[in-house]
């Protein structure tokens, strides 16, 4: 399992977590399960998450080969990577200054554990100051046996414009 970053089960209670925001998309997701495994993303409404939407993720898992496809990206999620991902795949992307992460490997963890999982990373802006991100992943089913897609959550510890502007963007490798 990628380096902070741990699976959980759900059915007994949540791990500690900083963000709100990472914290109430667990609980939903936790209440659109009911007593399954996983929601569809069927279930899942975006009206009842309607201030989580700028710092959610849908993503689309393939398995033969594993790969992750970011199927939507929250606005706030996008202003801070500088980049719209929507539409590409994780494998594709270079995260620039999050501690060399590969966010693939994240969504792998959730897959195999079949379970929900939460992780921090950092990322260092202003030239060395470190700020946190803390995600959370969510796995969902159409079929309730084979996870096919992911909903997830991103927070960012408060960062001011000046610092925004100092972080480097996502690109395409």
């Amino acid at each position: 399992m990628p380096d902070g970053f741990q699976t959980f089960d759900p059915a007994s209670g949540l791990p500690p977590m900083r963000s709100m925001r990472c914290t109430a998309l667990v609980k939903y997701w936790n209440t659109s399960r009911g007593d399954r495994l996983f929601p569809s993303r069927d279930e899942i409404d975006p009206s009842a998450i309607k201030s989580l939407l700028p710092h959610l993720m849908l993503t689309g898992i393939e398995h033969d080969p594993f790969r992750v496809f970011y199927r939507l990206v929250g606005t706030e999620i996008v202003r801070f990577a500088k980049f719209d991902f929507t539409g590409c795949y994780a494998d594709t992307l270079h995260f620039q200054d999050t501690e060399g992460a590969d966010w693939a490997e994240y969504y792998r963890a959730v897959i195999e554990a079949r379970r929900p999982g939460i992780g921090v990373s950092h990322w260092t802006v202003a030239g060395k100051l470190q700020r946190w991100i803390e995600f959370v992943i969510c796995p969902l089913s159409s079929d309730g046996k084979v996870i096919d897609r992911c909903i997830a959550a991103e927070d960012y510890e408060h960062l001011n414009m000046v610092e925004i502007d100092t972080l480097p963007p996502v690109s395409t490798q």
